[in-house]
C-alpha cells in the first residue's frame, strides 16, 4: 500500500484483481484448477508469497505487475527459482506489455511473458503445454531465443467481452470482507469494483493504453446486469465502483443499466470514473443519480490550459467548469484528479491549478506528480521537457521523477503540499465530511482520511 499511496497509504483502496479473476475463469472454464494469490489482500511479504505458491506447487506460475510492482514481481520470480521451481513462471500486465524485450532482459527470472489481454493468450498457453507444443506458434507472448528475447506474431484484442465467463470472485480471498474502497470511493460495506469496458479512445500523453488499446470494447448491458445479480446476490454487496475509463460513453448501454437499478430498486449505490467530454447535458448525470449514482471521479489535471493542449486532453477548462457544476448540482459528489509537474509546468501554473480546484464544487481532489510511465507518449519524450529519472521502481506517483525546466523538486514538493492543505481545510470541505458520517466505519475512515493527509503534507509525499 506505501508503494501504491505514498504517505496516503492509510487512506488507500486495496480493491480485488479484477483482471486475475477474469483470467482465473478461462482457466476453470477450461477444466483446469485455478488458484489467486492476492498477496496485498493477505498482507503477504515475498517470503509467504512464495510459501503459499510451493505449497500449492502448481503446474505453472501467472504474476501481473505494473511499473510500481515490477520488482516485486521479479522477487517473487527468484525466490521461487532459488527454491528449486523449476515449471514456467508467466510475466504479464502493463509494464512488460509496454517493454517486453527489456523487462525480460532485466529480469531473467521470468521465463516468458504475456504481452496485452492474456484471457485467450493463457488459454492457448495451457492447451500448447497439455499438447507439448512449440512456444513460438502462442500468438501474443514475447519468449527467449539464444541470447535475447523475440515476441511471437501479435494477438488481436478480444472483440467479444461478453464471451468470457464471469470473473471468478469465489477464488479471492475472503471476498469480499477482505477488499476495501477509501473513505472518498465508498459509502457502505461491503463493496466492490467492476471494470466493465476496455480501451480508450483519448490520447492524453501521460496515459498508458498498450494493453487495452484506443478502441473502447464494452459488455453488453445485459452481461453488466448479470455480473451486479451475481455480486448482490452471492456477496450482498451494497456499493460498486466502475473503474472504466469510459463506463458512461455509451448512452444506450448506461441508459439499460440504469433503467436495471431503477425498476428493480436493488439495494446498491454506485460511482465510477468518467472523461469529461463524455457528459453531453445534465439530464444523462439525473438519470445516473436517480440509479444511485453517489459520485463521479472525474480527471482534471491542470488549471492551465496551454498545458492541457500539450497533453492532447481535448478538454476547454470552460467545459471543466460547466461539467462539474452540473454534477453537483445533479446532487451527484465530485471528486477530481490533478498531478503536478506536468510538461511546461511553472509555479504560475501550479498555482492556477490550486485556483481550479478550490473554485470547482469538488466534494474531493487527489493530486500526484506527473509520472512518465512506459508504454505512454511522456515516457519517449520527457527528457524533451526536463530531468527525468528512468528508475521503475521510483514509478509510483509519489516521487517526483520528472522536474519539468524551470522548476525544483522543492518547488513541486511545496505547491503539491500547498495543494492539500488550501483544498481540505476549508470550512465547506470539512462540513461536507461530517454529514456523509452514518457510523462508526465511516468515522474510522474519514479519521484516515484526514490523517493521510496531515501525514502527506508533513512528509512533503
Amino acid at each position: 500500500m506505501e508503494k501504491r499511496y505514498g504517505k496516503l497509504s492509510s487512506a488507500g483502496s486495496n480493491l480485488p484483481p479484477i483482471g486475475l479473476c477474469y483470467l482465473a475463469a478461462v482457466v476453470k472454464n477450461i477444466g483446469v484448477k485455478a488458484f489467486i494469490i492476492d498477496s496485498p489482500a493477505l498482507n503477504y511479504d515475498v517470503t509467504e508469497t512464495v510459501n503459499e505458491i510451493v505449497g500449492i506447487n502448481p503446474d505453472m506460475v501467472g504474476i501481473t505487475a505494473a511499473t510500481i510492482s515490477i520488482s516485486n514481481a521479479a522477487d517473487v520470480a527468484k525466490e521461487l527459482k532459488k527454491r528449486k521451481y523449476n515449471k514456467p513462471i508467466i510475466l504479464g500486465g502493463p509494464h512488460v506489455t509496454a517493454l517486453p524485450e527489456k523487462t525480460l532482459e532485466v529480469y531473467p527470472e521470468f521465463d516468458y511473458a504475456v504481452i496485452g489481454e492474456g484471457e485467450e493468450t493463457i488459454a492457448d498457453i495451457i492447451q500448447n503445454g497439455i499438447n507439448k507444443g512449440k512456444l513460438c506458434d502462442i500468438k501474443g507472448i514475447a519468449i527467449r531465443e539464444g541470447n535475447g528475447v523475440i515476441r511471437t506474431e501479435r494477438r488481436p484484442f478480444v472483440k467479444n467481452l461478453d464471451s468470457m465467463p464471469l470473473p471468478a470472485w469465489d477464488l479471492l480471498p475472503n471476498f469480499p470482507n477482505n477488499y476495501s474502497q477509501s473513505a472518498q470511493k465508498s459509502n457502505r460495506s461491503p463493496s466492490a469494483s467492476l471494470i466493465t469496458s476496455r480501451g480508450c479512445y483519448g490520447q492524453c500523453t501521460f496515459c498508458d493504453t498498450s494493453v487495452f488499446g484506443s478502441r473502447i470494447r464494452a459488455h453488453s448491458a445485459k452481461y453488466v446486469i448479470e455480473m451486479i445479480k451475481n455480486l448482490i446476490d452471492k456477496y450482498k454487496i451494497k456499493e460498486i465502483t466502475f473503474c472504466d475509463d469510459n463506463f458512461i460513453v455509451n448512452n444506450n448501454r448506461l441508459k439499460s443499466i440504469c433503467e436495471y437499478m431503477m425498476q428493480s430498486e436493488v439495494d446498491l449505490s454506485w460511482s465510477c470514473c468518467a472523461r469529461i467530454d463524455t457528459v453531453k447535458n445534465k439530464e444523462k448525470l439525473e438519470m445516473m443519480k436517480d440509479a444511485g449514482c453517489w459520485q463521479i471521479s472525474y480527471g482534471i489535471e491542470s488549471g492551465n490550459q496551454k498545458i492541457l493542449d500539450e497533453e492532447k486532453k481535448n478538454v476547454k477548462i470552460d467545459k471543466i467548469c460547466e461539467v462539474v457544476d452540473w454534477t453537483d448540482k445533479a446532487g451527484i459528489k465530485v471528486k477530481g484528479f490533478f498531478m503536478m509537474g506536468h510538461p511546461l509546468e511553472t509555479v504560475e501554473t501550479m498555482r492556477e491549478t490550486i485556483r481550479l480546484a478550490k473554485r470547482l464544487p469538488l466534494s474531493y481532489a487527489h493530486v500526484t506528480y506527473v509520472t512518465p510511465l512506459p508504454g505512454t507518449e511522456l515516457y519517449k519524450t520527457a527528457i524533451n521537457y526536463g530531468e527525468f529519472d528512468g528508475d521503475w521502481t521510483k514509478m509510483n506517483m509519489w516521487t517526483p521523477i520528472f522536474i519539468p525546466f524551470g522548476l525544483t523538486e522543492k518547488e513541486m514538493e511545496k505547491y503539491k503540499k500547498r495543494f492539500f492543505v488550501e483544498f481540505y481545510f476549508r470550512p465547506r470541505i470539512i462540513f461536507n465530511y461530517m454529514k456523509k458520517i452514518r457510523s462508526i466505519n465511516q468515522v474510522k475512515g474519514i479519521f484516515r482520511g484526514f490523517y493521510a493527509i496531515v501525514n502527506s503534507i508533513v512528509n512533503n509525499r
